[in-house]
């Protein structure tokens, strides 16, 4: 099983369960092969505005991409080599129960003071404790962390009272750090950014644009980035582009600089030769109930859905053609581990042999050949995200291929709060027999608590799956760092998807595009990374 993971260095990330979203990574160089330009503007398209602009506090993927611009972070995680590197830490170490940072000496905040190991702890620290209210406590600050600071070495400790998966990498890559003001203030920060980034903000305009200026001095980014690195921006606006079509058209005539486009603009974008980045994202998991009630708790029934389905065909369509067949259930870049759970674990396509698997299992076909065993008709219920049209057509195609194995296929499109009422209420849980849902995750981690223990509403186990395999892998990986922890979350989600409890079948892409501008590393606006060209 081929996979890449994150090293553990010694060197000089409530997970949202979604129907639709946006990753992030990739590397673009300069539109044209042109040379740095000096300071100017950088503009680029926003899908939604961010609302709340606290990057400890809110968890929407709008702060989380504009907060990026002025909040840094301990370490950065190369997204196509998962290589980590020094950012406010020079090196770092990691145990399963810990994870500490030596910080970085100079660094400044936007207020003119002092970046100290210990404002570094009082975030770790803020976010943990309840009564701030966080969105991130328990995903990237662990329920139950504590942080404290060494201020002789400069050292920041993170402790966790259990083994906690990719501690290292939830608290360094994925938590932003805010300055003291911001900690003693939560709500300053939706004014002016109080973090230690290249950038910082000067002008709020809700729903429409957001205005940063580059900061003097700044030299502490990743692979020694500061703000005298030519082609640098001096300004940066986000501005609030929804509209696809609007964003290309804005695009092209060099009103922005970069913009995500999809659809069926991607084909005339294609066309002006653009500098591009990928931004993959899950777009189909298909997850089966199997409380005992549901014909999906039997395994021949799942067995029997996949062969009956060509994944290849579901996926073209499920992504307007604009998709790949997806390799994990991780499926958010940068991710912690790269690996295949899929190939070899669930069946090939083929309707004859979906019908004989349902034979052999008791599932018999009457005179109208539709199946029922001991009297039980084979009614099957699917729900899915039903706002946009690709995904409407899939649910037509799975629905018309199990109507041939002999199933009656009822489908429920709605969005995504309406699906996830269903499936995660606890109203009615054996309310669903097929869900096309996304956990959008780096982390292989995140899975556990969907796929062991309580079914909603005490727990998040939607699928009532039970496997011991599972859990045992999963409790073995919990346990280990780097890629001995990534060899065992690999293993733990095979179990999942050669049981066919959970599989996932296609991802998205969606570019990323670049008129005159570029990113020196990563696939996100991260502010260091910001390039403007001639």
């Amino acid at each position: 099983m081929k996979h890449r993971s994150y090293p553990t260095l010694a060197a000089a990330a409530g997970l949202t369960l979604v129907l639709s979203a946006c990753g992030s990574g990739g590397t673009s160089s300069g539109a044209s092969g042109g040379e740095p330009a000096t300071d100017g503007t950088f503009r680029f398209a926003m899908q939604a505005d961010p609302g709340a602009l606290n990057p400890i506090m809110a968890a929407s993927s709008a702060t989380g991409e504009m907060s990026k611009l002025a909040y840094d972070y301990l370490i950065y995680q190369d997204p196509d080599t998962s290589e980590i590197k020094p950012w406010l830490a020079e090196k770092w170490e990691e145990t399963p129960t810990s994870a500490s940072f030596t910080i970085r000496d100079g660094v400044t905040c936007t207020d003119g003071s002092t970046l100290t190991p210990q404002t570094v702890a009082d975030n770790i620290n803020f976010v943990a404790n309840p009564d701030n209210g966080s969105q991130l406590r328990g995903q990237t600050v662990p329920t139950g962390a504590t942080a404290t600071a060494d201020p002789a070495t400069r050292v920041v400790t993170v402790t966790t009272p259990a083994p906690s998966p990719f501690l290292l990498l939830n608290v360094g890559a994925r938590l932003a750090i805010m300055c003291d003001a911001g900690l003693k203030d939560p709500t300053a920060s939706n004014k002016k950014s109080l973090g230690t980034g290249m950038f910082e903000l000067t002008e709020v305009v809700p729903n429409d644009h957001y205005t940063f200026q580059r900061r003097e001095g700044y030299n502490w980014g990743p692979d020694g980035t500061t703000s005298d690195t030519p082609g640098v921006p001096k300004t940066v606006v986000a501005a609030m582009a929804p509209n696809v079509s609007t964003a290309a058209n804005q695009l092209l005539s060099g009103e922005l600089n970069a913009a995500p486009i999809g659809g069926p603009d991607k084909d005339r974008v294609d066309a002006a030769n653009l500098d591009s980045v990928l931004r993959p994202n899950p777009a189909g998991q298909m997850y089966f109930n199997q409380i005992a009630s549901n014909p999906t708790s039997d395994p021949a029934v799942r067995k029997a859905l996949l062969q009956a389905v060509n994944l290849d065909d579901l996926t073209q369509v499920i992504t307007a053609g604009r998709g790949v067949r997806a390799t994990s259930l991780v499926g958010v870049e940068p991710r912690a581990c790269v690996y295949d759970s899929v190939a070899g674990n669930i069946p090939d396509f083929d309707l004859t042999a979906a019908k004989a698997t349902l034979d052999a299992a008791g599932w018999t076909a009457g005179a109208d050949g539709k199946r029922s065993k001991d009297g039980k008709p084979l009614n099957l219920r699917l729900v899915y995200d039903g706002t946009d049209d690709p995904r409407n057509a899939a649910a037509e195609l799975a629905q018309s291929a199990w109507s041939e194995l002999g199933a009656n296929v009822e489908v429920t499109g709605g969005d995504s709060n309406k699906i996830i009422d269903v499936i995660l209420s606890g109203k009615d849980n054996s309310a669903w027999d097929i869900a096309w849902v996304q956990i959008n995750t780096p982390l292989p981690s995140t899975f556990a608590a969907y796929f062991a223990g309580p079914i909603p509403a005490a727990g998040k186990n939607f699928a009532s799956i039970s496997n011991p395999a599972y859990e045992a892998a999963a409790t073995k990986a919990s346990g280990l760092t780097g890629d001995a922890a990534c060899d065992a979350w690999a293993e733990a989600e095979s179990e999942i998807t050669k049981s066919f409890s959970a599989v996932p079948f296609a991802d998205s892409v969606m570019n990323v595009y670049f008129n005159k501008a570029g990113l020196a590393f990563g696939k996100s606006y991260t502010g260091s990374a910001l390039r403007l060209y001639q």
